[in-house]
């Protein structure tokens, strides 16, 4: 029993050991499984860090890709703005060069019509001294002028140009005894432009329209480079000057022109636009006692000659001739530009006419003869007639009033032609050939043959040779083939070159017709909505009329 207790016992500590040692072992897993766990669950922290890291570090290296992509892009730009700067640089410097170019050589021009704008009696009267004055006297008063109104220009040189014909202009100061003889005007004009080196004054000979070509042609020049500040013009006398000074109205330089006032000016004038002044000091405000006597001589005529009887002679008394003419005088040539003439519209007989009358009388032969005014005025014959002191009779009968002469745009301003066919194959092409090979290189002077007269001074074309009706036509067409240099907006009636092509609405010529590469870019009028008017200037009025 004993033995049985004892081994009882013995299991008993037995047991009690071994649940001693699994309560340790249990107590040692369950705490190697929370370590474990522990161990897990830091893994697993340490992953999602490291996945946290990968995205963070994807998304740094896309933004280091986009930051990459566009520091690629603003090196470009940064290129291109230093390329453009550079550029710009260079060109800005080009400009301040040009620009300082154009201020050194920066000059003022004064355009005088010396036919009607005439230097003060005292400067002529001296020419030796006076014309130096004269000259001192425009640029003060230039300087003047500068000064009040644009100081900036007040120190740069000036350049003047006086035109005239100087031999009418000696006559009409000699017999209005300003001077005593021709040369001393002639003497006057030599001086003058010796004295100054800018300074001239140049007699453009004979003729009606020379002095006015010139000034327009100077105008037109000093208007158009930028070295001319200002110019002034001596020419508002002369009212035909208003339609040449139109094109400048609404032009940006605009402010270049000044308009200088002798005898007191037209109204038309006023209506331009441009800054009037005046230079007492240096021109007459008031018309000289010859031109004076000149109009007051034509008046009476021009208002009696439409009432004169159109067929047969004027059987009055001598004096009938006589009353028309002035003094006689000497063999000099008459001054050309000291009666205004009528506007275009009026049907009064152009003081020019009364003139050429005046002048063409005394030389007349016993023979027929007639000399025309020329569009809108009267023709008079000189007939012969008996008597002892030789008397001849006029007969005095209207002409043909020709229809003024008109331009037409189209709805782009551009200047519509009017047709013209191509000369036919008759025997005046080749007389016309033969005609011009035999002037050959040269050639017929335009003017001179399309609009019957050339104020061209010194032209070299030819003007004496006898041209027929037709062969006329077809020179008309041959100058028609040129391109207008004054382009599609040109205002000239008397134009004879083409302003787009003959072929339009319809050119096949395509790149290798010259109106497709003009100055003006492409001419062509290429549809019938193009050549439909729009616009009608007629000459002469002050405005156009709309198409219908």
């Amino acid at each position: 029993m004993d033995g049985m207790a004892d081994h009882a016992n013995h299991l008993e500590a037995a047991t009690n050991h071994i649940l001693v040692n699994a309560r340790d072992w249990m107590d040692d897993f369950i705490k190697a499984d929370g370590e474990k766990n522990r161990l897990i669950h830091a893994l697993l922290d340490e992953r999602n860090t490291y996945a946290a890291l990968i995205e963070q570090n994807e998304d740094q290296r896309r933004e280091i890709e986009r930051l990459n992509v566009e520091i690629i892009n603003l090196s470009m730009n940064l290129e291109s703005e230093m390329e453009s700067r550079r550029s710009y640089q260079l060109k800005l410097k080009s400009a301040r060069e040009l620009e300082q170019n154009i201020n050194n050589d920066s000059f003022i021009a004064v355009l005088v019509d010396g036919d009607g704008a005439k230097f003060a009696d005292h400067f002529i009267l001296d020419a030796s001294d006076g014309a130096p004055r004269a000259g001192r006297a425009l640029m003060q008063a230039v300087r003047d002028y500068i000064g009040e109104n644009d100081q900036e220009l007040h120190r740069i040189p000036i350049v003047a140009r006086a035109y005239a014909n100087l031999s009418g202009l000696a006559k009409a100061l000699r017999m209005s005894s300003v001077i005593d003889h021709d040369d001393d005007m002639i003497r006057f004009a030599e001086q003058f432009t010796s004295n100054h080196g800018d300074f001239d004054f140049i007699n453009v000979g004979r003729g009606t329209e020379n002095t006015d070509s010139k000034i327009r042609d100077m105008l037109s020049h000093y208007f158009n480079i930028a070295e001319c500040k200002k110019i002034f013009i001596a020419c508002c006398h002369d009212n035909g000057y208003s339609h040449d000074l139109r094109k400048y109205i609404n032009h940006e330089h605009r402010d270049k022109i000044v308009l200088v006032e002798t005898t007191p000016a037209d109204p038309d004038f006023q209506r331009l636009g441009f800054p009037i002044t005046h230079f007492n000091q240096v021109f007459r405000s008031s018309p000289l006692a010859y031109e004076t006597k000149r109009m007051s001589m034509v008046s009476p005529v021009t208002t009696r000659l439409p009432s004169l009887p159109s067929h047969g002679p004027i059987m009055n008394s001598p004096a009938t001739i006589s009353s028309l003419l002035p003094e006689p005088q000497q063999q000099s040539p008459q001054p050309q530009r000291f009666v205004p003439t009528p506007p275009a519209s009026t049907n009064t007989p152009s003081p020019t006419l009364i003139t050429s009358v005046t002048e063409a009388v005394p030389h007349i032969s016993r023979t027929s003869s007639i000399v025309t005014s020329g569009k809108g005025g009267v023709s008079i014959s000189y007939a012969t007639a008996g008597g002892p002191k030789e008397h001849q009779n006029i007969t005095v009968k209207p002409e043909k009033k020709q229809p003024p002469k008109t331009i037409v745009y189209n709805c782009d301003g551009c200047r519509i032609d009017p047709p013209i066919s191509h000369p036919s194959n008759t025997p005046a092409q080749a007389t016309y050939q033969e005609k011009l090979l035999k002037v050959s290189p040269n050639a017929f002077c335009n003017d001179h043959y399309l609009i019957g007269r050339c104020n061209r001074r010194n032209c070299e074309r030819i003007h004496d040779v006898s041209l027929t009706a037709a062969e006329v036509s077809i020179h008309r067409y041959k100058a028609r083939t040129s391109v207008c240099p004054r382009g599609p907006e040109c205002d000239d009636y008397s134009c004879y070159l083409s302003h787009h092509c003959l072929k339009d609405p319809r050119c096949q010529r395509g790149s290798n017709c010259k109106f497709s590469n003009s100055d003006y870019g492409n001419l062509h009028l290429n549809s019938d909505e193009k050549l439909k008017p729009s616009l009608k200037w007629i000459e002469g009025t002050d405005f156009p009329v709309k198409c219908q």
